[in-house]
């Protein structure tokens, strides 16, 4: 088991069984004897197909004189995963990218992938939709967004301020809201090395590495929970002894936030 087929065999798991991708990357990494380092990489490779699949899956029609629902699972996330690495990373060189992705490939298909991302490093960068002609087809492509959303965005904001919004939506650092019941934000931040605070938030840390090996995951003293999250805990501003109702609590961390902010009274 490698970090890249481990982040395949994901991919295509939970493209055939819909399961939530968080849920299903941490199971593996739980179950799996990889190092950290390529931990790390699965999880950028999974997370980041994922994110980018729109966008890949453009490219990959540009490429394939297959149709992409000719092409069968298995060799379409490949493909996705190599022209990931191809398109969006900067640390792997496009020969391993190319050499690892097509050896997780069967044979049948192994031509096939190679040839696909060859002619992708051969022809350089990828030619976008015109925006003239739909530029929510266009948006769509450029920020790996959904198209029924970049109209929408359109309709709202207009062109150019829809644009801005999603040419500012980048990979959120990793988030942790502090349990404040256990431990104070001071207090983790110095015993997690690089932890930094979050800027709106009072309760919250950015951090880096794998969760499991920080300072307080096992004794509960953070859980993951990005800021804007965070923020809407605060903006509820749930007290001691108040009557609070989520009813829309998936996977639940603002009714934990909650629940710290009310010192379990309520």
């Amino acid at each position: 088991m490698t970090a890249r087929s481990l982040a395949l065999d994901l991919l295509c798991k939970t493209l055939r069984q819909k399961q939530f991708s968080n849920i299903a990357l941490d199971k593996a990494l739980q179950s799996c004897e990889l190092s950290d380092a390529d931990k790390r990489l699965t999880s950028l490779l999974f997370y980041g197909v994922i994110e980018k699949k729109i966008t890949l899956d453009f490219r990959i029609s540009q490429l394939s004189a297959r149709p992409l629902e000719d092409i069968d699972e298995r060799t379409l996330c490949a493909l996705r995963l190599g022209l990931y690495q191809l398109m969006f990373t900067d640390k792997i060189p496009p020969h391993a990218a190319i050499n690892e992705t097509v050896s997780l490939c069967p044979r049948r298909s192994a031509g096939f992938v190679n040839g696909i991302l060859r002619a992708h490093t051969r022809s350089g960068k990828m030619v976008l939709p015109e925006r003239e002609g739909d530029t929510a087809r266009y948006l769509s492509v450029a920020y790996s967004v959904c198209y029924e959303l970049c109209e929408r965005f359109l309709d709202v904001f207009g062109a150019e301020r829809a644009e801005s919004i999603l040419r500012a939506l980048s990979p959120a650092p990793t988030t942790l809201r502090v349990n404040t019941q256990k431990i104070s934000r001071q207090e983790l931040a110095a015993a997690i090395d690089g932890a930094t605070y979050t800027h709106h938030s009072p309760h919250g840390l950015h951090v880096k590495g794998a969760l499991r090996e920080l300072h307080g995951f096992e004794e509960g003293l953070f859980f993951v929970q990005d800021e804007a999250s965070q923020i809407c805990v605060e903006a509820l501003d749930a007290r001691p002894d108040m009557t609070v109702m989520d009813i829309c609590a998936c996977p639940g961390s603002k009714t934990f936030g909650a629940a710290i902010n009310m010192q379990n009274r309520g």
